[in-house]
């Protein structure tokens, strides 16, 4: 063997186990992401699940607060007999159940 033979044998030789090295490397990377990826992933959907129930209940606090105000303007108007009153207590009952089946 001539020495440019032997010179391009050990350049392919070192080509070949720094290839190795890096895919090597690189799996190991990769084994770790993909060890990872679940929990971080439910982790992230557990986090957005919470964001969405506390939106959730914001809107609900905030309407709350707006039919309330509502009732409130409109007792006075509305409830003048019993037949009045006994339609808004009525009207009250329903609406508890809607949101007491809304939360089932």
């Amino acid at each position: 063997m001539t020495s440019t033979e032997k010179l391009i044998e050990a350049t392919l030789n070192r080509l070949g186990v720094r290839i190795e090295q890096s895919f090597i490397t690189s799996a190991t990377k990769l084994s770790k992401i993909a060890k990872v990826a679940p929990k971080k992933l439910q982790d992230e959907w557990e986090l957005f699940q919470e964001e969405v129930i506390e939106e959730v209940n914001r809107l609900e606090k905030e309407s709350t607060t707006q039919e309330n105000n509502e009732d409130k303007e409109t007792h006075d108007s509305e409830i003048k007999g019993p037949q009045a009153k006994i339609k808004h207590i009525r009207t009250k009952v329903a609406e508890l159940n809607r949101k007491l089946e809304a939360n089932k």
